[in-house]
């Protein structure tokens, strides 16, 4: 596929990628096998779906005179559900967002940890946060 610039993609932590249609093609076929459908060509098939969709749906916004938005992680994600469904796999498109809910999970869990572990790493606040002596 030819790099252009309707196909760079907005991160989640702000990077810009460009997107690689063979890993967007990967991800709907581990979906699609996961709900009992192991064919590659299908796969490849809803991942350029998605593609078409996503550039007949730039040529739209550009032809309405409106400024071309970066495409982000979260539109892709929703257009991939869309054609899934549209397609006639409910079940993939379900283990498609559940892979996704998962990954927000474990993003969240992580950034917990870090936060708790700089404040650990800061030591006990100002102000007499810290462990109170009593005595007895």
């Amino acid at each position: 596929m030819k790099r252009q610039a309707e196909f760079l993609v907005e991160k989640r932590d702000g990077r810009t990628e460009w997107l690689r249609a063979t890993k967007l093609a990967r991800s709907v076929h581990l979906a699609l096998r996961s709900s009992g459908v192991d064919e590659d060509w299908r796969a490849l098939e809803v991942a350029n779906a998605v593609l078409i969709g996503l550039r007949q749906k730039r040529a739209r916004g550009l032809a309405d005179g409106d400024s071309l938005p970066s495409l982000t992680t979260t539109e892709l994600a929703d257009a991939v559900l869309h054609v899934l469904v549209a397609t006639g796999h409910p079940a993939a498109a379900a283990a498609f967002g559940a892979v996704g809910s998962d990954r927000h999970r474990r993003r969240a869990a992580f950034a917990s940890i870090a936060r708790q572990s700089a404040a650990a790493a800061a030591g006990p606040q100002q102000g007499g946060d810290g462990p109170r002596r009593t005595k007895e």
